[in-house]
């Protein structure tokens, strides 16, 4: 082969190459280094088809509910009710739920299946059991699934429970110093008209005495309250459960509150970042939410962390000025305690916890 021939199939090759290499997205000068990708081609090829990849996976299952809410409207107490949730699958892959979980032991979400195919729908049936008591409910359901974009779904139920005794007043607002605690008759009138009976009543401690006549069958019942004064001080908020034997009621509650006599703002002290011996300072307002006369004897604490350095009478109030000096740390303990307990005279002692942390940086 003479040397003109062999220089024309040289350069024949090496073009061939360069065209294959260039059509398969190498360069030139990986050719000439065994065949390999240069790190800078490889960080490129990675950077476009990451991007695609993802896209590939979140479009791979995508689940689709006709509705993430039911609403139930009225509803009686204690009552079952049932829902569908409906969905399509309308990705390109398998759709795998994993989970489905209510809120509370209430509302309990049933699925047939798990795997759903590309354009395949499914269901999702909820069992909802209604509150006792009258008034808005609203719960949930979570779906999880190996839909990327979407991976917990949360569907909302509401109903409006609705009872068949009506109950009036439904809160009370109670005090310490008007005559009774200000109760009200608590009257309970049938609205389908049947005739029931009261067979239980409860409550907090020994806050009422109520009367009533278990063989008393009628639609209208009322009820007196007598209230006492020093157990209402301790009990200050709860409810007064009436129970019926009425076919669709058998349970009706009447909420009360009252006010505490004596209140401070802050009800408690919280010192956070603390640093040993390092005394900080803070102000305690001591209110009578009743207008009340407030007699001092004495504010002591129980640790000496909190002292009173200085105070001061308003008509009604009273301003505390108080230092806090965190005590010295003891090996890795965090947290430190006192209690600051103000004396009236006359009057059940009113307590401030103080509760600190020390700085983790000390």
């Amino acid at each position: 082969m003479n040397n003109k021939l062999y220089k024309i199939m040289v350069v024949s090759t090496v073009s061939v190459s360069l065209l294959i290499a260039v059509y398969s997205g190498e360069s030139a000068a990986g050719l000439f280094d065994g065949g390999k990708k240069s790190d800078s081609a490889k960080e490129e090829t990675e950077k476009v088809s990451a991007p695609q990849k993802a896209n590939v996976l979140s479009l791979d299952a995508v689940i689709k509910f006709d509705s993430l809410s039911h609403d139930f409207g009225p509803v009686l107490p204690d009552s079952m009710n049932s829902c569908l949730f409906k969905f399509t699958n309308v990705g390109t892959g398998t759709l795998e739920i994993t989970a489905t979980k209510g809120t509370c032991k209430c509302t309990v979400p049933e699925l047939k299946k798990k795997d759903y195919a590309p354009g395949e729908s499914g269901e999702i049936a909820v069992t909802f059991h209604a509150p006792k008591f009258q008034g808005a409910a609203t719960q949930s359901v979570f779906v999880s699934s190996n839909d990327a974009n979407n991976p917990k779904v949360e569907l909302r139920i509401k109903a409006d429970v609705q009872t068949q005794i009506q109950v009036e007043p439904e809160k009370m607002t109670l005090s310490l110093f008007e005559p009774n605690g200000g109760a009200q008759d608590i009257t309970l009138k049938s609205k389908d008209g049947k005739q029931y009976a009261i067979t239980k009543i409860t409550f907090p401690g020994n806050v009422f005495t109520i009367d009533f006549d278990s063989n008393n069958v009628s639609d209208v019942h009322t009820l007196k309250l007598k209230v006492d004064i020093e157990a209402l001080r301790r009990f200050l908020s709860g409810s007064v459960i009436i129970e019926t034997n009425h076919p669709e009621c058998k349970t009706v509650k009447v909420d009360y509150t009252c006010m505490r006599e004596f209140e401070t703002s802050p009800a408690a002290i919280i010192i956070r970042d603390a640093v040993e011996n390092k005394t900080q300072k803070r102000t305690i307002y001591l209110t009578s939410n009743y207008n009340q006369e407030i007699v001092v004897d004495s504010v002591v604490s129980d640790n000496g962390i909190v002292k009173v350095v200085g105070q001061k009478q308003t008509e009604n109030r009273f301003e505390f000025e108080v230092e806090i000096t965190p005590p010295a740390r003891k090996g890795k303990l965090r947290v430190f305690s006192d209690t600051l307990h103000i004396n009236l005279k006359g009057k059940v002692p009113i307590n401030v916890p103080c509760r600190g942390f020390f700085s983790p940086s000390r």
